[in-house]
């Protein structure tokens, strides 16, 4: 992996999405059982999606011959763009304006019920559940692929190497990309009492400085894509 793939990776890891999975499956009894049913889950899907996603790139017009490079600087602009426009929609709080019109216009079609009020969303309960097989399948849904790992999967795909090579760096991506669980999980193994308290504090710093966290990422990819975009076209 070159070191343009590694930064996209690394991007791509801080999710606090993951974080906060990984938080909810620690207060379990059966806490490694259960996280590595999710990180297989994860992992399952994001690296079956990113070998379907090369395999039917690599099958395209768009990274053979000289239309590669239009179509790399392309996607590069394009995601960097809108990169940038999240990162200024968190900084001018637009997504919570846009959330609460939403929420309101919702209650006005579906007024809630204190049933409703108290019901937690539906990948907590499942992953509180203390099933296995049930975490797993909520993995696949919960770990979407997003932008960084997209642009990541269309880089390999652009550089047209062997397939056992797309697949060290597919794997590789993953591997790094899945750091917030796969961590834990480690830690779980080799020091299990002081592991669950780690996590708890970085997932507080994670919530405290979570828009600031996103925006900054927005505004780095942005940044890079949109550079990087502008000197290959």
């Amino acid at each position: 992996m070159n070191w343009q793939l590694i930064a996209l990776a690394l991007e791509a890891a801080l999710y606090p999405t993951l974080l906060a999975a990984v938080v909810i499956l620690l207060s379990q009894p059966r806490r490694v059982q259960l996280l590595s049913a999710y990180l297989a889950g994860g992992l399952t899907i994001s690296i079956g999606v990113g070998l379907l996603f090369v395999f039917v790139l690599k099958g395209s017009h768009a990274t053979s011959g000289g239309s590669r490079t239009t179509f790399s600087w392309t996607v590069d602009l394009a995601v960097g763009g809108l990169a940038l426009l999240v990162a200024v929609a968190l900084a001018t709080r637009q997504d919570e304006r846009l959330r609460e019109r939403r929420q309101a216009r919702h209650a006005v079609k579906h007024p809630p019920t204190p049933e409703d009020e108290q019901r937690e969303p539906w990948s907590t309960r499942i992953l509180a559940g203390g099933s296995a097989p049930l975490v797993f399948l909520a993995a696949l849904a919960i770990n979407v692929p997003g932008a960084a790992y997209l642009v990541g999967l269309k880089d390999i795909a652009a550089a047209h190497n062997s397939t056992a090579r797309d697949l060290v760096q597919i794997l590789g991506f993953n591997a790094i990309m899945f750091l917030l669980a796969e961590v834990p999980l480690i830690g779980l193994l080799v020091a299990p009492d002081g592991t669950v308290s780690r996590v708890e504090r970085v997932n507080a710093w994670f919530s405290r400085n979570g828009r600031t966290i996103a925006m900054t990422l927005a505004a780095a990819l942005g940044v890079f894509l949109i550079v990087r975009g502008i000197q290959r076209s």
